[in-house]
């Protein structure tokens, strides 16, 4: 296992959960995100600037998002699994709402290059080239 690269995706939720904006020098000039699974309206995104716009409208929905990692399924020297658990208190609400995402993050040369985000464990894991 790698434990740096685990160490870059936890600062990255660090990150999200302080400030709603991810550390731009933990990821690649060519970043990308696919998030085609979690939502039927999503597309690849590419580039850190695209990715932050595109996930501050789910972010901005909570009063004060959290994510944290449940699990690190898998990491190597290039790839991260994890299982998340995302959400908080709905902005001008008092109902709490909290989602569960399996996380891949692929790495090149020590930084992220590419995250695709997942709702089911086994499309994760073949997303990752592993198997259960």
């Amino acid at each position: 296992m790698s434990q740096e690269n685990v160490e870059i995706v936890q600062r990255v939720y660090e990150g999200v959960n302080a400030r709603l904006e991810a550390p731009r020098e933990l990821f690649d000039p060519d970043y990308e995100v696919d998030s085609t699974e979690a939502g039927p309206d999503n597309t690849l995104v590419r580039g850190f600037e695209a990715a932050q716009e595109a996930f501050l409208p789910y972010w901005e929905m909570f009063e004060d998002f959290h994510i944290e990692i449940e699990m690190v399924i898998h990491a190597d020297e290039g790839q991260v699994v994890t299982a998340v658990r995302d959400g908080g208190r709905m902005s001008g609400s008092d109902a709490e709402v909290w989602n569960r995402f399996f996380h891949v993050w692929t790495f090149t040369d020590g930084k992220i290059s590419r995250l695709s985000i997942h709702t089911d464990r086994s499309r994760a894991l073949e997303a990752a080239g592993l198997s259960e």
